[in-house]
């Protein structure tokens, strides 16, 4: 089971905290980095938080 992350819905205004999130490694010009994305309760809308550097 994934631990519960918090994320901030930009529309709402309103954190939101959940274990329903997908993860993807996106390569940047610093490396590769951590990325977890989730739909909020409240708008609807996908949001994401930066999770870290990957390995």
């Amino acid at each position: 089971m994934p631990e519960k992350l918090k994320f901030f819905d930009l529309k709402a205004k309103k954190y939101f905290e959940t274990d329903q999130y997908e993860v993807v490694v996106k390569e940047t010009k610093r490396g590769k980095i951590k990325i977890a994305f989730a739909t909020s309760p409240y708008s609807g809308k996908k949001f994401a938080r930066i999770l870290g550097p990957a390995k």
